[in-house]
């Protein structure tokens, strides 16, 4: 039996939180079909009134924006790396030149 949608999204926000996306993308794929399961099984009347798209939408909305926050902000600490490293070694080589 499927673990429950609601286990499965908070797994997945932690995972996503966590910066885990490996963990994240295989949860997104349990949690999608957790979703499909539970919609099958209902009635056409639990449908109408169900808050289970809005909620689905919502969290993977989340979950993207999130991860392509992470992911900008990665690229701006090694593009912070980089800049210091070039630093240190401008300064490595001027403290060589300038002992000759």
């Amino acid at each position: 039996m499927p673990q429950p949608p609601d286990n499965l999204a908070r797994d997945l926000r932690a995972a996503v939180l966590v910066g885990d996306h490996l963990q994240a993308t295989r949860l997104a794929g349990d949690y999608a079909q957790a979703v499909r399961h539970q919609w099958e099984h209902m009635s056409k009347e639990e449908r109408a009134s169900s808050t289970i798209p809005r909620q689905s939408r919502e969290l993977l909305t989340w979950a993207t924006g999130v991860t392509a926050m992470q992911h900008k902000m990665a690229g701006q600490h090694l593009a912070a790396l980089e800049m210091a490293h070039r630093y240190l070694s401008a300064r490595a080589n001027y403290a060589r030149s300038a002992a000759l």
